[in-house]
């Protein structure tokens, strides 16, 4: 227990924040842009799908960030403690530190008296959250090419804003501000498994 208490300690201090920071940025921008007072449930959902999500995007690919610097990868698959287990701790670090920032922010359009199912929207933008993170690890993993881990779901979130859910359909990621979620399991079952394969990929690479 020790040990993966260290290598999460060690991940915090040296990995994730930098990426953190960013995220918090972006959150306190987002006032400037959209705004986060009085707003129906499609503008509270608007904001929280087409730019809260995007921290998803800066989170997760970052799982796999500090293996860029080869002697650092060569030394993780040296150790006792397997690859997947030190990803593992990683990936879920992101993630509540993810569920905690969207939860402070829900809290925020809640308290500025937005209007909007507050356990719904949080839950399905998390789901969005992941799926965006999760389409970067999983390119990541597959290239192992930092560039294409962050532009992969950059370049699907345009699609998604110019082609809407004319060809995305059940993948679609704006779906709350038309009033659905049936979406966001299929967004958060693509998490699962574009996760999972990106982290196996990457335990296999040499």
């Amino acid at each position: 227990m020790e040990r993966y208490l260290q290598i999460g300690k060690v991940n915090l201090m040296h990995n994730v924040l930098w990426h953190l920071l960013a995220c918090a940025l972006l959150l306190c921008a987002s006032p400037l842009v959209l705004g986060t007072s009085n707003l129906g449930e499609r503008d509270t959902a608007k904001v929280l799908e087409m730019f809260v999500a995007l921290i998803g995007i800066i989170m997760i690919p970052s799982v796999f960030l500090p293996e860029q610097n080869r002697d650092i990868r060569e030394l993780i698959r040296s150790k006792y403690t397997g690859c997947g287990i030190v990803y593992g701790i990683r990936l879920m670090t992101s993630v509540l530190i993810l569920a905690a920032l969207l939860g402070i922010y829900v809290w925020i359009l809640a308290r500025g008296n937005c209007s909007f199912p507050v356990a719904g929207y949080y839950c399905g933008t998390l789901a969005e959250m992941l799926f965006l993170g999760g389409l970067g690890l999983f390119f990541y993993g597959l290239s192992d090419n930092l560039v294409i881990g962050y532009m992969i779901p950059f370049f699907y979130y345009i699609v998604a804003i110019g082609s809407g859910d004319k060809y995305l359909r059940m993948f679609y990621p704006f779906s709350m501000q038309k009033g659905s979620y049936d979406e966001k399991y299929y967004l958060l079952a693509g998490a699962v498994i574009m996760i999972g394969a990106g982290v196996c990929l990457r335990c296999r690479r040499r």
